[in-house]
């Protein structure tokens, strides 16, 4: 191998390491709050059920709620192996549809429909409002057949998606995640509205 030949692949691999180590640093830049949940901030399960108006509840996760505004909305724990875990809120979805099959629903005078980001974004927003705030998604996808459903806490049961007919879940969804976080949110969109979110910090 001559010189110039072992230059080349030497800059090239140089190159591809470099290329490669941005994109594993990629900073996350989707929303860092929804409602009182924020990211990275150890929500306690405590200040959520404040907001909800309700008496804390010992149930594991997710626990799933129905608001007087016709809006639905589960939280998951941290996680349940240590007091610790099942103190914090790891993840909230809010939707415009029920979200729970064969799980407790609890009732909530809180208008969780107008929950939004810090940047004012939420149920009802459009893509282009999404894409305005948070530029270009990590994905964007299609839904595609039963893609995403498992949103929808218990309805996976027995090896089959259990409601009929299929929910509407939307159509798109724009994922906004990095490598190097486990920071994480999902806009659900149906005819280019969000109809759904997810963030989260859980695993």
């Amino acid at each position: 191998m001559n010189i110039r030949v072992f230059c080349s692949i030497f800059l090239s691999c140089v190159l591809t390491c470099l290329c490669s180590g941005q994109a594993r640093s990629k900073a996350y830049v989707g929303p860092n709050a929804l409602g009182p949940y924020e990211l990275g901030k150890r929500t306690l399960m405590s200040t959520i059920f404040d907001h909800l108006k309700v008496s804390p509840i010992k149930q594991v996760s997710p626990i799933c709620f129905r608001s007087t505004d016709g809006t639905y909305m589960w939280i998951e724990r941290m996680g349940v192996d240590t007091s610790e875990e099942r103190a914090l809120v790891g993840s909230i979805l809010l939707s415009v549809f029920p979200n729970c099959v064969a799980s407790p629903v609890y009732d909530t005078s809180e208008a969780v429909g107008k929950w939004q980001t810090k940047e004012g974004l939420g149920l009802g927003s459009t893509k282009l409002d999404v894409l305005r705030t948070y530029g270009k998604p990590t994905e964007d996808n299609l839904i595609k057949g039963d893609l995403y459903r498992g949103i929808i806490v218990g309805d996976f049961r027995n090896g089959h998606y259990s409601i009929k007919p299929k929910p509407n879940i939307g159509e798109e969804v724009l994922e906004y995640s990095a490598t190097d976080t486990l920071l994480s949110a999902d806009f659900g969109l149906h005819n280019g509205v969000v109809i759904w979110i997810v963030i989260s910090e859980n695993p």
